[in-house]
């Protein structure tokens, strides 16, 4: 095992660089995974808009209560009737929404020739045509109780809705099952993991397959007792080793960052995650051994794993969720192993049920990437055994062994 030893040292001589690189990518990961939980949260939350109101009518309980229903809902912004004002407060988004009720307002609703109030909304502003909804429902609401008791007093129209409106029900959140829902930090994290476990693996094969290629190294392996397939197969038995602990040591750290948030996840979700994970590792372990085939330097080793890893992770959706992506994006996307990676992570995360139809579209990306690796590995022969027969199978190859 002297080849595998050997292996071990060159890792070993790097664990410096490695560690650094472990340690930038973790840190990018938590930070946008951070930021992807708080721009992205599945909490509802009731947004406020600004409104004026321009009564002309004079006061009225109708219109007192339109008044009131915007403002339980949103924030007054006190404006005088002028035309420039109301035009300079639209334009400066000083407010979202203007209701001006004309003259005749009250008299023609309850007389059944309506005349339609007034609205302004800031251009492109949601809240606006939110505040615009809300007028509607208050106006539909009291149609229909004039439909139903047309003699029916202003003041006591005015009462009703306002005990309508102000009806709240109690939402009870009930879990049927034993797993609880998983943890969106953690959901991300795994996702960004694809680019790490890239970048760690494609560095760490290359590295060891680097220093085999030296001429002399390889001139004079040539020439020894060692049997070339004993040669090989230590060296992948050695890559495989350490692709399989960047792979652990990915899931241990997303286990300590994230763990105690876990705690209510059916477990068989989190073991199907980290299946996952180390199927899309032995996808990274194909691609580093193809990009080895043309690395020939540090500097391009570098840039190879970067490279790759950017380009497959945004195709594949790693860092950009496949729902935001174009019907274009998403075609070319799935010519990746990333893009099945992220679609078989997201068949797990929202697993609700083990039955065979729940499960099979996350086996089906599952064994996508099993197909992509077997393929790129099947390259990585083809190139490696071409380029081994060619006269250019000791170029200049160079490390940082050399002096």
């Amino acid at each position: 095992m002297k080849v595998f030893k050997a292996c071990c040292i060159i890792i070993k001589r790097r664990y410096v660089s490695l560690l650094l690189y472990f340690g930038m990518f973790m840190g990018l990961s938590v930070v946008m995974s951070s930021l992807y939980t708080a721009n992205y949260s599945p909490d509802f939350l009731e947004m406020k808009p600004k409104f004026t109101v321009i009564n002309r009518d004079g006061p009225s309980p109708l219109a007192d209560g339109i008044a009131w229903y915007l403002g339980e809902r949103g924030e007054e912004v006190a404006l005088t009737d002028s035309k420039e004002i109301l035009q300079d407060a639209t334009f400066y988004h000083a407010t979202d929404f203007i209701l001006i009720l004309p003259k005749g307002f009250r008299d023609s609703f309850f007389g059944g020739t309506e005349i339609k109030a007034e609205t302004v909304t800031t251009t492109e502003s949601a809240l606006g045509f939110y505040a615009d909804s809300l007028v509607n429902q208050y106006l539909n609401l009291a149609r229909i109780y004039l439909a139903a008791e047309p003699s029916i007093d202003e003041h006591a129209l005015a009462d009703r809705l306002h005990d309508d409106l102000c009806a709240r029900i109690t939402v009870e959140k009930k879990q049927f099952g034993e797993s609880a829902p998983l943890n969106e930090n953690y959901h991300v994290y795994m996702r960004m993991s694809a680019y790490i476990a890239m970048v760690l693996v494609i560095l760490c094969v290359s590295s060891i397959m680097l220093a085999f290629k030296r001429p002399d190294l390889a001139m004079r392996n040539l020439c020894s007792p060692q049997n070339p397939h004993s040669v090989s197969l230590q060296q992948i038995l050695c890559c495989g080793l350490v692709s399989a602990a960047a792979w652990a040591a990915l899931n241990c750290a997303g286990f300590v960052m994230y763990g105690s948030k876990l705690g209510g996840t059916d477990p068989k979700i989190i073991a199907l995650i980290m299946l996952n994970s180390f199927v899309f590792t032995l996808v990274a372990a194909a691609i580093a051994s193809l990009a080895c085939s043309f690395v020939r330097g540090p500097n391009s080793q570098n840039a190879a794993a970067n490279l790759l890893s950017l380009v497959l992770s945004f195709l594949g959706g790693v860092f950009v969720p496949l729902e935001l992506m174009g019907d274009g994006m998403l075609a070319v996307s799935r010519f990746t192993p990333t893009y099945w990676y992220v679609t078989a992570l997201d068949r797990l995360c929202g697993l609700t049920s083990f039955d065979s139809k729940s499960m099979l579209p996350a086996w089906q990306a599952m064994l996508l990437q099993l197909a992509f690796a077997a393929a790129i590995f099947c390259v990585a022969l083809a190139v490696n055994k071409r380029q081994s027969e060619s006269e250019k199978s000791f170029g200049g190859a160079s490390t940082e062994l050399e002096a």
